[in-house]
């Protein structure tokens, strides 16, 4: 540690909250639900980016708040004993992975503890008790090559790296974010966790814009021509769609870049172009046009085929989403006489794969497209028991239960990252289900949400983390729950 000093108030460094640029010596002991690491120091905790739990760092202080410190890596004074060697190299100032050098044994025990921390905050909050114990992160069967979706950014904002010479052209840059820096874009060379060809793409997306002189979108002034590129492949199909989302049609311009796209990667099946006019950077569009193919690609889970559209949700990590809805499966223990209700079902694809021994399925989504997909794959799966609901969640679900005065022995939610609305909890535990299996993608608000289903009377019997997204903070968890004198 630094020597102590006086501060203006006559007390010692080791008695005040480091100040703004002040250099600090601190051990890293977790990671935080953004990935950076958290360390003491006097009178608080700093979070510095790419800080691995039991290295000991010297941090420059960045930026103070009542509640933390934020700081920057000056120095590696000690890896610790979880330091692995970086597998992109973009780690540390890309983005995409916020722990690029953190071996992965470290990585599931620290996203237990984010689980685990989550629902304890949750339950003391509802004043319920905790009855399960956080059981361990079931493991990816893949760190590197396992997303089959990647969302690429346009923008002309190019962030240089520091071996880059000075003047450099800075106008274009197509990849991935860096940290803290959303109006700049790094160019991404080669990202390790997407899927194979991926890294290839990007780069000529890249190079063929720049010499067509197609504008990036500029974050301030709102102008510009290409916003995203947005790449999927069927893991088990090979069926590849790039999806490009711009800001107006432009089809002189467009038709003939991905014509020449498209030529360099005769194995791509489908192109879409998505127009957005919105000021937000979202991958997705207002209007859509099928550039080439179907417009659509497939992947298979459990053994049955889905079909993906640009714009519905389909699990970025498909071998790691086969295990997850497995355990969804054993959880929700179905029965032939069972109705399952599937709340935000988005393609429907939890619900085909658990619910084909189902009496019936009966879905719920407020997206269009992911509504249409949802029956066009239990069409195409041979599911004759799946009936789904556009619109409102809540309005959907209580004109369903009035139209056929059935209620569910099954009710599976798997809501956005968001969680659920306030007002929805109370409107699904009306329902009465003997078991609810809840799917967060985000611990917070999910066992926020699992917490109000306790103070209502459902046990909490197992909460289980899996891990869909190696070298980044988040982390799947299913909640399995039963109501009071409910069917084991």
């Amino acid at each position: 540690m630094e020597s102590p000093v006086e501060s203006k108030g006559g007390s010692t460094w080791e008695e005040r909250r480091p100040h703004k640029n002040e250099l600090v010596d601190v051990l890293i002991e977790r990671i935080d639900d953004r990935g950076r690491g958290v360390g003491p120091v006097p009178k608080a905790k700093l979070t510095v980016r790419f800080a691995n739990p039991g290295a000991t760092i010297q941090a420059r202080v960045l930026g103070r708040s009542k509640k933390r410190l934020d700081g920057r890596i000056e120095q590696i004074l000690d890896p610790g004993p979880h330091a692995s060697p970086a597998r992109c190299p973009h780690a540390g100032v890309c983005g995409g992975c916020a722990l690029p050098t953190l071996d992965y044994a470290e990585q599931l025990r620290q996203k237990r503890l984010l689980v685990e921390d989550a629902v304890v905050r949750a339950f003391e909050a509802r004043g319920v008790a905790l009855t399960a114990e956080v059981g361990d992160v079931v493991p990816a069967p893949r760190l590197e090559g396992y997303r089959n979706k990647m969302d690429f950014t346009f923008g002309s904002k190019r962030y240089i790296l520091e071996h880059e010479p000075q003047g450099v052209d800075a106008s274009f840059g197509l990849g991935l974010h860096a940290p803290g820096l959303y109006q700049k874009v790094l160019d991404v060379e080669h990202c390790a966790i997407a899927f194979e060809g991926a890294s290839e793409i990007v780069r000529a997306a890249r190079e063929l814009a720049i010499e067509r002189g197609l504008s990036p979108w500029d974050l301030k002034s709102h102008t510009g021509l290409l916003r995203h590129l947005v790449l999927r492949r069927g893991e088990r199909t090979g069926e590849t769609m790039i999806n490009l989302v711009t800001s107006e049609r432009a089809a002189a311009q467009i038709d003939a870049y991905v014509a020449t796209l498209i030529e360099r990667f005769p194995g791509v099946t489908t192109v879409v172009q998505n127009l957005t006019t919105r000021e937000a950077t979202v991958a997705y569009g207002e209007e859509q046009h099928v550039l080439m193919g179907p417009g659509t690609i497939s992947d298979i889970i459990s053994g049955k085929r889905f079909l993906i559209s640009a714009d519905s949700f389909f699990q970025t990590n498909t071998a790691q989403a086969e295990r997850l809805f497995e355990i969804v499966r054993e959880r929700a223990a179905l029965e032939a006489r069972d109705t399952l209700f599937d709340v935000y079902c988005g393609a429907g694809t939890i619900g085909l794969v658990i619910g084909e021994d189902a009496g019936a399925i009966v879905g719920f989504e407020s997206a269009p497209t992911a509504v249409r997909d949802a029956r066009l794959n239990a069409e195409r799966n041979g599911v004759a028991n799946a009936t789904y609901h556009e619109g409102d969640v809540l309005a959907t679900m209580r004109e369903a239960l009035d139209e056929r005065s059935v209620r569910p022995d099954v009710l599976v939610v798997d809501p956005p990252r968001a969680g659920l609305h306030p007002k929805v909890p109370a409107q699904l535990i009306d329902l009465g289900s003997p078991r609810v299996v809840y799917v967060s993608c985000n611990p917070k608000t999910g066992a926020q949400d699992v917490a109000a289903f306790v103070e209502a009377g459902y046990e909490l019997q197992s909460v289980e983390p899996v891990d869909l997204f190696p070298h980044t903070p988040h982390v799947e968890a299913v909640f399995s729950l039963r109501r009071s004198g409910g069917r084991r």
